[in-house]
């Protein structure tokens, strides 16, 4: 298994090279390459949230947690929420996240479960892609594979240091395959995991416009409108008032 200084090491790097392709090559403003960067970076250390050591965990818990509300307070307009009231969410948000999140975690996870797998790889990228707030579907697709990518190369790292050589002989640990996998040896974990992926790959997709929202028809192209009525008549007489005599 690959230790936590080689994980952000690795990330970082891709990290830099992610941004410098988002700006050079993609197109992406200098500050959209940045975040999409540090999103990779911090990416590459997610799994970790299920690691036994206590390092990892209060690290990725405080960076969460620092993000969190960061996210929170880029829809406080669509949410309704604004000045000390959003302020208010976002310390909230940061307390829970960082103390109730970590504790919650330490109970339902262990080490090396359905946090290092390919679904939650795809879970991870989902949650960026809903989460990240931006008028064009691009900048939150740069996000979404930032986070896939770091995420994916901790999976990667697990399983090249789970291969050990001695001389020509290659002998595989305990460890091997428990990171590149699609289910875990529990059924609960695998469940939840696989309900929630289906969930935000369904509100992925009807939020890239992929698939119509239900209960909703989509607008006509072009609405005409004009004064004739081919259907109505040359002219209506008006009913009389009660009372009135016709001489």
């Amino acid at each position: 298994m690959a230790a936590y200084r080689e994980h952000i090491t690795v990330s970082g790097m891709l990290g830099v090279a992610y941004a410098a392709a988002a700006v050079f090559m993609g197109g992406f403003s200098i500050v959209q390459g940045i975040v999409a960067g540090i999103l990779t970076w911090i990416a590459g250390m997610l799994p970790d949230l299920d690691s036994e050591s206590g390092r990892p965990v209060r690290e990725l818990s405080t960076m969460t947690a620092a993000l969190a509300p960061l996210l929170l307070l880029q829809h406080t307009n669509e949410l309704g929420i604004s000045g000390d009231r959003a302020m208010l969410f976002a310390m909230l948000l940061y307390g829970f996240v960082r103390y109730g999140g970590s504790a919650v975690l330490a109970k339902l996870t262990v080490h090396r479960g359905m946090f290092h797998s390919i679904p939650a790889l795809i879970i991870a990228a989902e949650c960026t892609f809903l989460g990240y707030h931006s008028p064009q579907l691009r900048v939150r697709l740069l996000m979404a594979v930032g986070v896939a990518i770091g995420f994916l190369s901790h999976l990667i790292l697990d399983e090249m240091y789970s291969v050990q050589w001695n001389g020509v002989r290659i002998r595989f640990s305990k460890s091997a395959g428990s990171a590149l996998k699609f289910f875990g040896k529990e059924f609960l974990p695998n469940g939840v995991a696989l309900g929630l992926l289906m969930f935000l790959t369904y509100a992925s997709l009807m939020s890239a416009g992929i698939i119509p929202e239900p209960h909703r028809e989509p607008a006509p192209e072009m609405l005409e409108v004009t004064g004739d009525l081919d259907d109505a008549p040359a002219y209506r007489m008006a009913d009389e008032p009660p009372g009135t005599v016709i001489r």
